[in-house]
């Protein structure tokens, strides 16, 4: 993991996309800032026709229209350029990375291009972490708790600001961007939140977990503490009825227990 200093280059990333599937929606907005010797460092910004209408619902949240992309290239005229742009990063910086890098994974398929291959940091998940209790942790709830910003815009260079100003605030109330053990990839930061949020909530979920053997089974658990450092889940394991521990890389998928 690369020293925290001044050199230290941080990409925060964004986009914006016409549903939440990224195997049935495409992006119509990609987005980057870069941030190094204290100040911002260069910015991406493409609006990218997605070969498709843009959905009602999609328009509503991010208001990008039919009309506004008519005409642009599609998302692999700009995929190099950006993949070019993030690769400069000692760290990417998202806010629920989950959601923006599995399209960008996903448009790298479709073109044959290299998947991004830097440290994430998920500005969603280090909120939950660093500010337990409070009511929301949309980007917008972050900011609003954080004193940042002027709401939500859900453009994507806007919100890769307000991501990395985020980011920022975080370093300055004293955390440090490093793993003790090693650096989550995208997947497992995924994972993590869900399982982060389950364990604030008391929720029950089911988990797909990988035993000593190589073997998968799927059980309900009822997490209870989260070890940072061992990348440990202590809970309770209803097929065994008793308190278990489930290592982080072992989890192989999560769900939430629907319990009506």
């Amino acid at each position: 993991m690369p020293e925290l200093t001044p050199e230290l280059r941080i990409v925060a990333v964004d986009v914006e996309t016409t549903g939440l599937s990224p195997m049935r929606d495409r992006i119509v907005e990609l987005a980057a800032v870069c941030w190094q010797d204290g100040r911002e460092a260069g910015a991406f910004q493409e609006l990218v026709n997605p070969g498709r209408s843009i959905p009602y619902d999609a328009i509503r949240i991010h208001g990008i229209t039919d009309a506004m992309v008519v005409g642009r290239p599609p998302v692999s005229e700009f995929l190099p350029a950006f993949l070019g742009f993030c690769q400069t990063a000692d760290i990417l910086v998202a806010h629920n990375a989950r959601f923006d890098l599995s399209f960008i994974r996903e448009e790298c398929s479709r073109c044959g291009l290299p998947k991004l291959n830097i440290p994430v940091f998920d500005t969603c998940l280090l909120a939950r972490q660093l500010l337990p209790g409070v009511r929301g942790y949309s980007l917008e709830a972050v900011k609003g708790t954080l004193g940042i910003g002027q709401g939500q815009t859900h453009r994507a260079l806007d919100d890769a600001r307000d991501c990395l100003a985020v980011f920022l605030r975080f370093i300055a109330m004293g955390y440090t961007p490093v793993k003790s053990q090693h650096q989550l990839s995208a997947g497992e930061q995924a994972l993590l939140a869900d399982l982060l949020l389950a364990v604030q909530t008391r929720r029950r979920i089911r988990i797909a977990y990988r035993d000593g053997r190589g073997r998968t089974t799927t059980r309900d658990i009822m997490p209870l503490s989260w070890t940072e450092d061992d990348l440990i889940l202590e809970a309770h394991c209803f097929l065994r009825d008793e308190v278990r521990h489930f290592h982080l890389g072992r989890i192989q998928q999560v769900w939430v227990v629907d319990e009506k």
